[in-house]
């Protein structure tokens, strides 16, 4: 389909993003491929006709509007990417274009057909390789490759994966003639599918209105079935399978993608040190319970799955799981084999494999490629270095793919020897040119070059293949590499539908309804699980106080800072000097109030400061992102970028502050409105009440346990009530003759004895108790009942009477048993596996 008229007209005079896009494109150099959205220089693809018109509705306006909300809701999303710098790793907003990528329901239907026969293939040729080995010994496939590549694990062979490859991806790119190639196949531990839809989440709000009047096929019912298919391979025993997302952990570059994929699955997100190994079974951990493990769904290289049958110096394997797997007692999901399949080596030898395993012409192939092993194959790659890719059979960051075309002479002479010298290890490839797509730049589209990750699991025998997947984008048209790691662009990926939504529901009504299931106990909380959930609640209370403290403090030190000697200043130095202490952000020699406060609030690198524990509360909660609800990310979002934002000396410190406690007082308000009373919240809400109960006790302590004068004494204790957001009750309750008359005593008995206020220390520790049961540990439940009936028994007359030691002396007596109780919790609940080593064995001295 052409453009209207009134769409060529614009082209035509230079006007509009595609006229500027379309310049671009013949521009793009000498190898390049076909393009997405233009059919040739004049016309748009027929299926591409209404985004093309939204393009130019949008214009460049409209069109960085839609790519700064993009990046906007990424970052409210908290959606990351990991990045290796040398030895050290950083996290990065994920980078997103708005405008998806569209595939026609036809093409799409034809692509589906060669993922699905792919799939088989390679699950065929697994079964095959760790079998009889039947297409080696009959040369279809070189034994070199195979036994020769690292992903091929002796000490899994002949293991029986019930389910085979349960899932899988292929990196897809067209050549210049516009047919889809395969560049990768991802059979391990393929990552990506949670990308995809969150980056389908972010393009239905930036283009809502483009979306609701598009018939697209949807993403959710793939990941219903990606979850159906692990249960389903467990093992027969298990009538109520459970199932764990094996991560490497928050350091893996694709810790979001991890945990918001078991978010979508319903899985729990597991470390090593959650997980142990009894009787040749696999358990989840937790104090003094075992669940066990039916199906672990890894993301952690094979390799590093278990010290004790392969790499010994992993610490993010459970030893004992190959040999939990040979006895059938787990399943682990792909095969920890399956990385051989990724071998580039495979690529010349997978026609004839279709047709010896499938007896079907393949479908969907590779980019030409030729073994160095073989010598005719060796020599065409040798005449032509500098123009293929040449690939080693094992894909590594220390030995990546190297571009022919872009390596230097003295390059290609080093890398000709390493092929000579090791000619098996080494795959020619002809360089696909990839299609074009446009992507949004400052200046207009630019047109970027096309990677689409495909994802298919495996049920009943059946391939189900996402309708859409992962694209990614190289805006650096000098080179043909694609990847994350190198700065690619993401897109949503659209595939048009091809049947009415009632056609669709149809289907549906026509399935039969899942059997009914035992309802089993509640899941236990691991200990790495439950220790980052009780800092969650330290870390939001420790920063929400320090705050409400701070802006008392900065308060009185705009108005008595320049007023030395006056009872204000003296009030003003205590509140500062109680947030030093209890912050313990002592002030540098000379530092004046005013900096002081501000370094206490801002200074991210001080333990201590807000800014401090609000980086902590956000580790926390990346550390268990699959147990929060969504919508906690834009509130941390907001609070990051407050706290990103200094104000300069000559501004005031009071608005930063405001919008800190805004961001702390939504995480405390999403959390309790989205957690279910189990014993995840009792960690998390126990950790909040500790800190709470530890922080104003130590605010009473550094404050009104010290008689003053009678005049300072007032100021500072109506501070006091006013960081403990009791201030306007003490006033009502004194004026009604419902509450003491003195100050103190109104706020000893408003913050430290009163059960109804939800800032008292007698509060928090009533809330205590009820996490603690919920928790299950009956030890500490029976000591925090027993520091409620202590203070209970506090007598408000006499610990506020002469010179208060008294309350000091029953302050100090909380707070040592508040921290009592902490630090039982931790020793009881939050240990750790010991690091794991492997014992050397002297086979010798047998």
């Amino acid at each position: 389909m052409t453009l209207s008229p009134l769409g060529a007209e614009s082209l035509d005079r230079g006007f509009g993003p595609l006229a500027g896009y379309r310049e671009r494109l013949a521009d793009r150099g000498a190898l390049h491929g076909v393009d997405e959205l233009f059919a040739d220089a004049d016309s748009v693809r027929p299926e591409q006709a209404f985004l093309a018109e939204a393009i130019e509705s949008m214009a460049l306006p409209g069109l960085l509007a839609a790519r700064a909300e993009t990046r906007r809701l990424v970052n409210d999303d908290g959606i990351r990417y990991g990045v290796w710098d040398g030895a050290s790793r950083r996290d990065r907003s994920w980078r997103m274009d708005p405008l998806p990528v569209v595939l026609g329901h036809a093409e799409w239907t034809q692509l589906e057909r060669g993922i699905q026969q792919r799939a088989a293939l390679l699950d065929a040729l697994h079964e095959d390789f760790y079998g009889d080995r039947q297409l080696l010994r009959r040369g279809v496939i070189p034994a070199e490759v195979v036994i020769g590549h690292p992903g091929f694990l002796r000490q899994v062979d002949g293991i029986k994966s019930r389910g085979g490859l349960v899932l899988g991806a292929h990196d897809l790119g067209r050549d210049v003639e516009g047919n889809w190639r395969v560049l990768a196949d991802r059979t391990s531990a393929p990552s990506g599918a949670g990308y995809s839809m969150a980056n389908r989440r972010i393009t239905t709000r930036v283009l809502a209105g483009l979306h609701r009047s598009t018939e697209l096929e949807r993403l959710r019912g793939f990941f219903h079935t990606m979850s159906a298919a692990v249960r389903d391979v467990a093992p027969a025993s298990a009538e109520v399978p459970r199932v764990v997302l094996l991560s490497p952990g928050a350091m893996s570059e694709t810790a979001y993608d991890q945990s918001f994929l078991a978010s979508l699955l319903g899985f729990p997100l597991a470390e090593a040190d959650d997980l142990t190994l009894r009787d040749g079974k696999v358990w989840l951990r937790a104090a003094g319970r075992l669940e066990p493990v039916d199906v672990v769904l890894r993301r952690v290289d094979p390799e590093y799955c278990d010290p004790l049958d392969l790499r010994s110096d992993s610490q993010l394997g459970l030893p004992g799981l190959v040999e939990a797997t040979r006895r059938g007692f787990v399943t682990v999901a792909n095969p920890l084999g399956a990385q051989v399949l990724e071998n580039p080596g495979l690529a010349p030898f997978l026609s004839a494999a279709s047709k010896a395993l499938l007896g079907e012409e393949l479908l969907l192939q590779s980019a030409p490629s030729w073994w160095c092993g073989d010598p005719d194959a060796r020599r065409h790659v040798l005449d032509r270095l500098d123009k293929l890719v040449l690939r080693p059979l094992s894909r590594g960051v220390a030995d990546p793919a190297m571009y022919g075309p872009e390596l230097s002479a003295e390059e290609l002479a080093t890398l000709r020897r390493r092929i000579e010298a090791e000619p098996w290890a080494w795959v020619g490839q002809e360089p696909i040119a990839l299609s074009t797509t446009p992507v949004v730049t400052p200046t207009g589209l630019q047109p970027g070059r096309l990677v689409l990750r495909s994802f298919w699991v495996t049920r009943d025998g059946e391939r189900h293949v996402m309708p859409g997947g992962l694209a990614r984008v190289n805006t650096e048209m000098s080179s043909i590499h694609v990847s994350s790691s190198a700065g690619a662009v993401a897109k949503d990926v659209w595939v048009l539908a091809g049947e009415t939504e009632e056609a669709g529901w149809a289907e549906w009504a026509g399935r039969a309804q899942p059997s009914l299931v035992p309802v089993r106990p509640p899941a236990i909380v691991a200990p790495r699980v439950a220790d980052n959930l009780f800092w969650i609640g330290r870390y939001t209370e420790r920063a929400e106080c320090a705050a409400r403290l701070l802006r008392v403090a900065d308060d009185l030190v705009e108005d008595h800072s320049t007023r030395p000697g006056t009872p204000g200043e003296a009030a003003m130095r205590a509140m500062v000097d109680a947030a030093a202490a209890i912050t313990m952000v002592l002030p540098e020699a000379g530092q004046p109030p005013r900096q002081h406060v501000r370094r206490m609030v801002a200074d991210a690198s001080q333990p201590g400061t807000v800014a401090w524990a609000a980086e902590r509360l956000n580790e926390s909660s990346q550390r268990v992102r699959d147990q929060l609800s969504y919508d906690i990310w834009h509130v941390l979002s907001r609070l990051e970028r407050t706290i990103g934002h200094i104000p300069s000396e000559d501004q005031q410190l009071q608005p930063q502050i405001y919008d800190m406690l805004e961001s702390l007082l939504a995480v405390a308000g999403v959390i309790s409105e989205s957690m279910v009373r189990d014993e995840s919240w009792g960690f998390l809400d126990g950790g909040l009440r500790l800190e709470r109960a530890q922080f104003t006790v130590a605010l009473l302590l550094t404050t009104l346990a010290q008689e003053r004068p009678p005049i300072i004494d007032g100021q500072v204790t109506e501070a006091v009530l006013e960081v403990g957001e009791s201030i306007i009750t003490h006033r009502r309750r004194t004026v009604a003759g419902e509450g003491p008359v003195w100050p103190v005593h109104s706020a000893v008995s408003l913050l430290l004895l009163d059960k109804g206020n939800p800032r008292s220390v007698s509060f928090c520790v009533d809330r205590l108790v009820e996490d603690l049961r919920l928790i299950g540990d009956e030890v500490l439940v029976a000591k925090a009942e027993a520091l409620a009936a202590e203070l209970a028994r506090v007598d408000l007359v006499d610990v506020c009477a002469g010179d208060r030691s008294a309350l000091a002396d029953v302050l100090i007596g909380v707070r040592s048993t508040l921290h009592s109780v902490s630090d039982e919790l931790s020793r009881r609940r939050f240990r750790r596996k010991a690091a794991q080593h492997t014992m050397p064995f002297n086979w010798g001295g047998m």
